[in-house]
């Protein structure tokens, strides 16, 4: 009897080991391509020294990996302009040195500079003097009471985004340190941001060296993954790989936008290789996402699949954490697909909350969005840093509900 009992634990600890180790795994393989993707190899997966590119090829490399005798996948190749930062120097506001990066940020698509420059800040109580006054030679400082006021806006983002007072330079001043994406056409002024702590009370000069250059065909692309499904309705995982780079001595790895979501897909690829899904399951990694939305408007105009096959799109960025559930773009046009991903979630006790928003064209899933495809774009909340920033590194994510995302999102595909 005794011996009976002790087999019979010995299976019950095998069962438990295994499906604990099996769950800790997906942990353990999205750490080690998060660590990857933000190793300086990487380069912050930008557009200098083939950052974006080395971060293409080893998620190939990955899908290769662990691919099934079923599954495919490729590279969709084209070619985008791309806007780079390749000389910095020190750059002084009055008698202080500033950091790249953490101090302040140069959006690349600016036009080189290196001279002496006034500064002329810019507040409400200024503000109508200021339009009038001559502005070729000096930059102009836009403080955060009139970037939030809501009566100004349209002008101040008119001055901040055209540069409409024909400034030298146009310095963004903001709450943090969370460089804002811009368009990567060329021009012809200094754009930046600096962190409104960062920035000297009375700042009068700014002292600035730089270089940028305009690279108008760069080579990159789509990585582009499928696994043939019982049906030929498509379930489609998206998440874009590129980042914003390299900037001096400053490296924006990008952990939880978006090494994190490029680890959860390939995690989904290595589950859905296991067996033939109920779906073909289709993986899409794209590039150009932070220079806007690139990679995804190219293969929406040139899809490798058929649009009209997409039974539903999942969009993944920015899912380092979960403590505090997540967020679901879209989540109140495709009311039915929520219920589903909410009712799933209420009784899997997976997160703590799911929370809804409408319709945005803030990530890769919008290309698709406005073609006619119903689609989820998916983040998450809880412990982390900043975004679009240096601190953004596998130390300061948390994965804390990785685990129960990833068995959510298989859930809701099981039961689409």
């Amino acid at each position: 009897m005794t011996s009976f009992l002790n087999k019979l634990l010995l299976i019950y600890f095998l069962f438990v080991f295994n499906v604990n180790n099996s769950f800790g795994q997906d942990i353990i393989y999205a750490k080690q391509v998060i660590s990857t993707l933000c190793s300086n190899n990487f380069h912050g997966r930008g557009y200098t020294n083939n950052g974006v590119k080395k971060a293409s090829k080893f998620i190939f490399s990955e899908l290769k990996k662990n691919n099934s005798n079923s599954s495919k996948y490729e590279f969709q190749k084209f070619r985008m302009p791309v806007s780079v930062i390749t000389d910095l120097g020190n750059l002084k506001i009055d008698t202080t040195i500033l950091k790249s990066g953490k101090e302040y940020i140069i959006h690349p698509n600016s036009k080189s500079c290196d001279g002496k420059y006034s500064i002329v800040k810019t507040d409400k109580t200024n503000f109508k003097e200021i339009l009038t006054q001559n502005l070729n030679n000096s930059f102009i400082a836009i403080d955060t009471s009139l970037t939030n006021d809501k009566t100004l806006k349209a002008i101040v983002e008119n001055i901040i985004h055209e540069n409409t007072l024909h400034a030298k330079g146009v310095i963004n001043l903001v709450n943090r340190n969370t460089m804002q994406t811009q368009d990567n056409k060329p021009i012809s002024w200094v754009s930046m941001e600096i962190p409104i702590y960062s920035f000297p009370a009375n700042a009068a000069f700014i002292e600035i060296n730089f270089a940028s250059k305009q690279i108008d065909k760069y080579k990159t692309g789509n990585v582009f993954a499928i696994i043939p499904g019982s049906s030929d309705s498509i379930i489609a995982f998206t998440a874009h790989y590129d980042h914003i780079g390299e900037l001096g001595d400053a490296v924006f790895c990008g952990a939880n936008d978006n090494a994190s979501g490029v680890a959860m897909i390939l995690d989904l690829y290595k589950t859905f290789c296991k067996e033939k899904p109920k779906y073909t399951i289709a993986f899409i990694f794209f590039t150009g996402e932070e220079i806007g939305l690139v990679g995804s408007q190219y293969f929406v105009s040139h899809p490798l699949i058929p649009l009209s096959r997409i039974k539903f799109l999942l969009n993944m960025d920015i899912l380092g954490s979960g403590e505090d559930g997540i967020t679901i773009v879209n989540s109140t046009v495709f009311n039915n697909e929520y219920e589903l991903l909410k009712t799933i979630n209420e009784e899997k006790k997976y997160l703590p909350k799911i929370k809804t928003r409408g319709a945005s064209n803030n990530s890769d899933h919008a290309p698709f969005y406005n073609a006619g495809v119903k689609s989820f774009f998916i983040y998450s909340q809880g412990k982390t840093g900043p975004y679009h920033n240096p601190a953004d590194t596998p130390e300061n994510l948390s994965l804390g509900k990785y685990t129960e995302i990833v068995n959510l999102l298989i859930d809701f595909v099981n039961k689409l």
